[in-house]
Order: C-alpha cells, then sequence, then structure tokens
C-alpha cells in the first residue's frame, strides 16, 4: 500500500506542476482583478480544500461508535465546541492564536507530507516535520513580505504588526532548507531513505518554493492546500477505503459529501456577514486562515486519536 500511495503522491507533484505552468501562463496573457482571483480561491478552499476534513464525520463513527450509544451527539457537540473555541480565542487574543496556528499548521502540513517517506524513530522526526511545514509560512514572508505581513494584520486585526522581519526571515528560510537538505542526506546516506524517495521530497521542496514564488500569498496557499495538501489526504482515505483508487474515491465522495456542502454553505453565509463590515478581500483572508484554524484543532486532535488507537493495536 505503501508503495502505491508514494506513486500517488508523485503523480500528484507531477500535476502539481502542470498546474503550475498553466496558472502562470494564464496569468501572464491575463491581468485577472484582484477580486475574482480571491472569490476564486475562496470557492477552492471551501470545497477542494475542506473536502478531506469533512470525512472526519465518518472517521469518528468508525472510533467511537462502539464505544458510545450516542456517539453522534458527543462527537459533534465536542468537534463543533473545539472549532467555536479557537474562534472565540482569537477574537479575544488574534496575536496569539495566530502564532500557534502557524506552529501547529506547520507540524500538521509537515508531517502529511514526509511521513509516508521518513521513519518516525528518527528523534528528529518531528522537527523536520515543522521545518518542511513552516516553509508556507516563510516563504511569502520572503518573496512577498509586505502582502504577507498585510494578510496577517488583517487577521489578528491589527494595522502595522510585523510578526517576522524581512532579515530574520531570510535567515531562518536559508537555515530551514539547509537543515532539512542535510537531514535528507543524512537519512539518504544511512540507507534509511531510497534515492526515489530524496528525489520526491526535494522535488515536492522545489515545487512549493516555485508556487510561491510565481503567484501571490493568497494564491499560492490555495494551490498548495488544495492540490497538494488535500488532493493526497483524499487519496490516502480513498486507497484506505478501497485498493482500487477510483471506488475508493466513489466512498470517500458520498461519505464526505454532507459535510462539506453543510460547511460550504457556512463559509457562504460567513463572508456575506462580513463583508457588510470589510472589504471582500479582507473577508475572505478571515474566512480562510480564522475558518481553517477553527477547523484545524479538532482536526488534528482526531487524527491523533485514530494513530494512537492504531499504534496500541499493533
Amino acid at each position: 500500500m505503501t508503495y502505491n500511495l508514494k506513486n500517488y503522491y508523485n503523480n500528484i507533484n507531477f500535476f502539481f506542476l502542470l498546474l503550475i505552468c498553466i496558472l502562470a501562463t494564464i496569468n501572464f496573457f491575463l491581468n485577472l482583478p484582484s477580486t475574482y482571483i480571491y472569490i476564486f480561491c475562496f470557492l477552492l478552499i471551501a470545497t477542494v480544500g475542506i473536502s478531506h476534513g469533512a470525512y472526519d464525520g465518518k472517521k469518528g463513527e468508525l472510533l467511537f461508535n462502539n464505544k458510545f450509544k450516542n456517539w453522534k451527539s458527543i462527537f459533534y457537540f465536542t468537534y463543533v465546541a473545539l472549532a467555536i473555541s479557537v474562534f472565540i480565542i482569537w477574537y479575544l487574543n488574534p496575536l496569539i492564536s495566530l502564532i500557534i496556528f502557524l506552529v501547529v499548521s506547520s507540524l500538521h502540513f509537515g508531517k502529511e507530507d514526509l511521513e509516508i517517506y521518513l521513519d518516525k524513530k528518527y528523534k528528529l522526526h518531528l522537527f523536520i516535520f515543522f521545518l518542511k511545514g513552516s516553509l508556507i509560512v516563510l516563504l511569502p514572508l520572503f518573496f512577498n513580505f509586505k502582502q504577507t505581513n498585510l494578510i496577517f494584520n488583517t487577521i489578528i486585526f491589527s494595522k502595522d504588526y510585523v510578526l517576522l522581519s524581512s532579515n530574520y526571515t531570510k535567515l531562518i528560510l536559508i537555515l530551514n532548507l539547509l537543515t532539512q537538505v542535510l537531514f535528507y542526506l543524512y537519512v539518504y546516506l544511512k540507507k534509511k531513505l531510497n534515492i526515489n524517495d530524496f528525489i520526491s521530497i526535494i522535488f515536492e521542496i522545489f515545487l512549493i518554493i516555485i508556487v510561491f514564488y510565481l503567484f501571490t500569498p493568497i494564491v499560492a496557499f490555495t494551490l498548495y492546500f488544495c492540490f497538494m495538501h488535500s488532493l493526497k489526504n483524499i487519496l490516502l482515505i480513498s486507497n484506505e477505503l478501497n485498493p482500487n483508487l477510483f471506488r475508493g474515491f466513489q466512498i470517500f465522495f458520498k461519505k464526505s459529501l454532507f459535510l462539506t456542502l453543510i460547511t460550504f454553505f457556512i463559509l457562504i453565509i460567513s463572508l456575506f456577514f462580513l463583508i457588510k463590515f470589510n472589504l471582500l478581500e479582507n473577508s475572505i483572508e478571515k474566512i480562510i486562515f480564522i475558518g481553517l484554524a477553527s477547523l484545524t484543532l479538532p482536526h488534528i486532535i482526531l487524527h491523533s486519536i485514530a494513530e494512537n488507537i492504531q499504534v496500541s493495536k499493533i
């Protein structure tokens, strides 16, 4: 199964490269208004992006159905309560919430990208996961420092806060990439990572760098989140549901459609509410990042519980 997943992940990377080339060409010839671009990004994240998280309901059933009679009420109440609590805490202390969100998201993104390749027995695996995932934060700051800080200020309800200076960003990014490459080389030389996996990891890092170089932060993040992070998760879940990928995807689609639609309409309603008080672009930024932060906590907790249960059964 791992071999098949690695092939699927490689196919995703090549698809991602093709997508970048097509969109870069369109962007070169067409000067689309930023409003249209923001709406397109919002729709992608509200559908493709969140769809893998919409399967959490079914995963909750698999984990808790035999343990609690009223598992649905307990599960969904807890899930929604956690999401709402993140939203409230963000409103009360947006800066601390943003920092925690960036750290947790970095770990989550890096783990999802690398765990298929790296042995978790390495003591540094969490640190490497964090370095890989934090590229999603560092690269937009490096290539589009001003615009990225404007987004940060929008979602923490500030005007002139600088999360990380330009010079520190450059230094940390260089150290990040250098540490990662040296670690992957070390693992490869120790024969704990084959040459194909090594190339796949480096190629993926290259793709992430390219997408943040070519596009604005909001577009680059949308492309990464929807067509690399989410797509990998969809393939992983589909593969678990049925060895036949197409059949597995059909099952995934049916089981996640309901919650995807509910979340989509909640985000749409939230957007119409926010645009009464904010510019459309700012409203979309708040929904995308604060909304994702609210959904990330219960999503990660559920995945951690599932992993611990699987480990205990081995």
